[in-house]
C-alpha cells in the first residue's frame, strides 16, 4: 500500500479541530445564555462531553469496517437500497449546512464590515475559496487546516486583551439557572461545535490504530470545549444579564470596546481571523457532500463534482434571504434536523451491525 495519500494522526487531530470551529463562536454566549444565562459555560462543557460520546460511537462503527467510510458500510449494514438512501441523505444534510455556513457568514460580515459590498461578491469569494481547496484530496486540505490552527492562538490572545473590563461575580451563584435550563443550553451549545462527524469519513484514511485515533479525536473535542468555555466565561464576566441578552455578538462587541493606539478595532482584526476557521468549516462539508457524490455515482475524482456543487450553492445563497430572523430559524431548524446524523443514524448503524455480526477486517487505504 501506499501511504503517500494517508494522513497522520496529527493532522487528523488538527482537521477535527478546524472542522468544528465554525460559525458558531461568535453568537455562542448569547445563544446559549437565552436559556442556561450565565451558567452557559457548564452547558458547553457538558455538551463536550455529549460530544464525546457521539464521537465513540462513529468510531466503534470506524473500527468494524476500517476501510469503509460511511458511503460504504451503510449499505453493507442495512442493505443497499436503505443504505443508499441513507447516504443521499448525509450527502442533503452536508449540503445544506454547506449552504447555511455561506448564509451566516455573509449576514455576518455585512453586519459588521462590509455594510455596502453586494451579498453576491461576498458568496463568490466564500464559495470559490471555499471550491478551490476542497477539490483537492485530503491530504492537501489535512495541511492547509493543521497550517492554519495556528490563527486560533491569535484569537485567543485578542480576547485576552479584554480581561481588563472583567467582573468575576457576573459569573456567580454557579448553578442558577437550574439543570433544566443548563441542558438546553448544551444543546445550543453541542451544535455550534459540529464538524466532528467528519470521522465518518476520515476514518479509513488515517495511518494510526484506532485506539490512537480515538485519542486524537477526544484531544480534539476536549481543546475546542475548553477553547468554547474560555470564550464563553471571557463574555459573561464582562456584560451583565441584562446586557448580554440584547447583544447578539458579545464577543465583537467586548473587543469593538477596546483601543489602543496602535490598533484601533479590534473587532476588526478579530473578524479577518476569523473568517479563515469558517472557510476551514465549509471546505469541511463542501468536501464531505461531493466525496459522498463521487462514492455513490463512483466517479473517479471529486474535482468537477465540487465545482458543479459550488455552483449550485452560490446559485441557491443568491436567493436565500439574508435577514437575521431567517438566518435565526434556519439555523434552528439545521439544530434539531443534525440529531438524525450525528447520533441516530450512527448508533442505529451500530446497534444493527452488531446484531447481524457485521464486520470487516482490512488495512488502510490512500485517498
Amino acid at each position: 500500500m501506499k501511504n503517500e495519500k494517508m494522513l497522520s494522526i496529527t493532522q487528523f487531530t488538527f482537521v477535527i479541530i478546524q472542522a468544528q470551529i465554525g460559525v458558531g463562536l461568535l453568537s455562542l454566549p448569547y445563544v446559549v445564555h437565552k436559556h442556561a444565562e450565565h451558567d452557559g459555560w457548564i452547558s458547553v462543557l457538558i455538551a463536550g462531553i455529549g460530544i464525546f460520546f457521539l464521537l465513540l460511537i462513529m468510531w466503534l462503527l470506524g473500527t468494524r469496517f476500517p476501510n469503509e467510510t460511511i458511503y460504504g458500510y451503510a449499505s453493507k449494514i442495512v442493505g443497499k437500497y436503505l443504505g443508499i438512501l441513507i447516504s443521499y441523505l448525509y450527502i442533503l444534510f452536508f449540503f445544506i449546512v454547506s449552504i447555511y455556513v455561506v448564509v451566516i457568514t455573509v449576514s455576518t460580515l455585512k453586519k459588521w464590515i462590509l455594510t455596502f459590498t453586494p451579498p453576491f461578491v461576498l458568496i463568490l469569494f466564500i464559495v470559490g475559496t471555499g471550491v478551490y481547496l476542497a477539490k483537492e484530496n485530503m491530504k492537501v486540505i489535512a495541511r492547509f487546516f493543521t497550517f492554519v490552527c495556528i490563527l486560533i492562538l491569535l484569537l485567543i490572545f485578542l480576547e485576552i486583551c479584554s480581561f481588563n473590563n472583567i467582573n468575576y461575580r457576573y459569573l456567580f451563584p454557579v448553578g442558577q439557572a437550574g439543570l433544566k435550563n443548563i441542558l438546553i443550553g448544551a444543546h445550543d451549545a453541542m451544535i455550534s461545535m459540529m464538524g466532528f462527524e467528519f470521522i465518518l469519513v476520515l476514518f479509513p484514511f488515517i495511518k494510526a490504530k484506532p485506539n490512537k485515533i480515538l485519542k486524537a479525536g477526544t484531544i480534539s473535542i476536549s481543546f475546542v470545549t475548553l477553547l468554547y468555555t474560555f470564550f464563553l466565561i471571557t463574555s459573561y464576566m464582562s456584560f451583565s444579564k441584562a446586557e448580554i441578552a440584547i447583544v447578539p455578538e458579545p464577543i465583537l462587541y467586548l473587543l469593538k470596546s477596546l483601543s489602543y493606539e496602535v490598533i484601533e478595532r479590534l473587532d476588526l482584526v478579530f473578524l479577518s481571523i476569523w473568517v479563515v476557521p469558517i472557510l476551514t468549516s465549509f471546505v469541511t462539508y463542501l468536501y464531505l457532500t461531493c466525496f459522498g457524490i463521487c462514492k455513490l455515482l463512483k466517479f473517479k475524482n471529486h474535482h468537477k463534482t465540487t465545482i458543479f456543487t459550488g455552483i449550485v450553492i452560490v446559485i441557491i445563497c443568491l436567493f436565500v434571504p439574508q435577514n437575521e430572523e431567517f438566518v435565526m430559524k434556519f439555523g434552528t431548524y439545521l439544530s434539531y434536523t443534525s440529531y438524525l446524523f450525528i447520533f441516530i443514524f450512527p448508533l442505529i448503524l451500530l446497534i444493527v451491525s452488531v446484531i447481524r455480526k457485521k464486520k470487516e477486517n482490512g488495512n488502510l487505504y490512500e485517498i
